[in-house]
């Protein structure tokens, strides 16, 4: 981030104090753990396990063993990494973090700063309604005007096993959803040759709004017990939503950048802002790449986006 002169620098670092702090002790009183994450990933580790990133993007660095490093561009993969080779049986970790994440965006290094959210070895009928709840409640300190987008990858993923495609395909398709481009996934998927569900996923962006449209929508497009789960179980994290807020949408064509979660993933955004202040999920999958299947779900506060939108509004 660059600043015209040092009165306006010094002032941002004094704001992201108190909004860490802050946000900090809410989570310490709400039961989550301090933990301090690592900056450093194993590039050829971290790619193999997140394949769809851009590698492009990643900050390599050399180690005096010739071996490359990486600038970790999500914390989350450096948490599972850290603790799954050592965890016991039984043991449930709910943590917090402050860490950077970095990434090459063509001009330069993007630095980002970011609060994190994770509760690993729980999980019960009230783990995913908890952690919306503590997202809800940091979102709600900073605005009234929010609005809490949650999804479930379960739906998508019954649909793209249905579909049979080829790695190079799947990525493809992943992307395109991820960047909501309608016109270039349907002339990705014209191009493809006649595979079961195209039609349904080719709509699947169509797919948003209050759970009760989706539910509508949905009845008849059911191609595997896994797309009917997802819907399930949305189906009881509406219920529990309905008594906490009605900022609340639907959606389930929901994708992430890396690809990981496996389950509940939701998005928060404040109103003067078209990106995201919060971002996270089920990632239970994820984590038995690391040897061990272990239940885990989190998300991250993206701290500069939220000062910028803070900023908007004291500056009305």
């Amino acid at each position: 981030m660059n600043f015209l002169n040092i009165e306006d620098e010094m002032k941002y670092f004094q704001k992201m104090f108190l909004l860490r702090k802050e946000i900090e002790n809410y989570l310490y009183e709400e039961g989550y753990l301090n933990i301090e994450p690592s900056i450093f990933e194993g590039y050829d580790e971290f790619t193999g396990i997140n394949s769809r990133i851009n590698r492009k993007s990643t900050v390599k660095l050399l180690d005096n063993n010739s071996e490359i490093l990486i600038l970790a561009p999500d914390i989350t993969t450096g948490i599972v990494n850290k603790f799954l080779p050592r965890w016991e049986y039984g043991k449930k970790l709910k943590i917090f973090y402050y860490g950077k994440t970095y990434k090459h965006n063509g001009i330069g290094i993007k630095e980002n700063r970011e609060m994190g959210v994770e509760i690993i070895g729980e999980k019960n009928q009230n783990t995913d309604q908890y952690i919306l709840s503590t997202a809800k409640q940091i979102i709600s300190r900073y605005s009234n005007d929010f609005l809490l987008e949650i999804g479930n990858s379960k739906f998508l993923k019954g649909i793209m096993q249905s579909c049979s495609f080829n790695k190079e395909e799947y990525d493809n398709v992943m992307n395109l959803l991820y960047s909501k481009n309608r016109q270039d996934l349907k002339d990705y998927l014209s191009n493809l040759p006649f595979k079961n569900a195209m039609s349904t996923l080719l709509n699947i962006l169509d797919l948003e709004g209050t759970f009760d449209e989706i539910k509508e929508q949905v009845e008849g497009l059911y191609l595997n017990e896994l797309m009917q789960q997802g819907v399930e179980e949305l189906s009881k994290i509406d219920n529990y939503m309905k008594n906490i807020t009605d900022k609340v949408t639907y959606d389930l064509s929901m994708v992430s950048e890396l690809s990981y979660y496996d389950g509940i993933i939701f998005r928060g955004y404040i109103k003067g802002s078209n990106k995201e202040i919060i971002k996270g999920g089920r990632y239970d999958s994820f984590t038995e790449q690391y040897g061990y299947k272990i239940p885990a779900i989190g998300f991250t506060v993206e701290l500069d986006e939220l000062i910028k939108v803070l900023d908007k509004e004291e500056q009305r």
